[in-house]
């Protein structure tokens, strides 16, 4: 049995997963309320709170995307035992996961942190202002944490 599997277009194989349009909207909602909070959060916390927010924002993040990643293999079993007969590996499979939540992850962080900068620049008062460098920290860290959460919930379900 050859072991060349290519991931090709990730769209077939995000359709063979069942990775649907809800699918994506979900990713983009919970990074994009959880982007916006932080946002706002960050314009008026001190560094030190800055650091914690951003740590709590990584882990819940993770978890939520986690959750996805493992129920998009849960409910795609029998493809993903297809692709693997063909010579996909667990690598393979949850990178193109990962790739598919990481794209609307990112766009529901980028919109959520936008919304975020402006509901803290009108109606934060003075000490409302978000810098470039913290609206990049949230948007990285949510990326960075539906990165981690898509790859390890595809993972977790190998080892089992």
């Amino acid at each position: 049995m050859a072991r060349e599997f290519s991931l090709g277009s990730g769209f077939i194989v995000a359709r063979s997963l069942r990775i649907t349009r809800t699918t994506h909207l979900l990713v983009a909602s919970i990074t994009a309320a959880v982007a916006l909070n932080a946002t706002v959060a960050v314009q008026f916390l001190a560094p030190i709170g800055q650091a914690v927010l951003l740590s709590v924002l990584i882990v819940f993040i993770a978890l939520g995307s986690a959750a996805v990643s493992r129920d998009i293999f849960t409910r795609s079993s029998q493809a993903v035992s297809s692709l693997r007969s063909i010579g996909a590996t667990s690598g393979s499979l949850s990178s193109a996961v990962m790739l598919s939540n990481l794209e609307y992850g990112g766009i529901g962080s980028a919109a959520g942190a936008i919304v975020g900068v402006a509901l803290g620049a009108a109606f934060g008062g003075s000490s409302g202002f978000m810098s470039v460098y913290g609206f990049a920290l949230v948007v990285g860290a949510s990326v960075a944490a539906v990165a981690l959460g898509a790859y390890a919930g595809g993972r977790s379900l190998w080892r089992s």
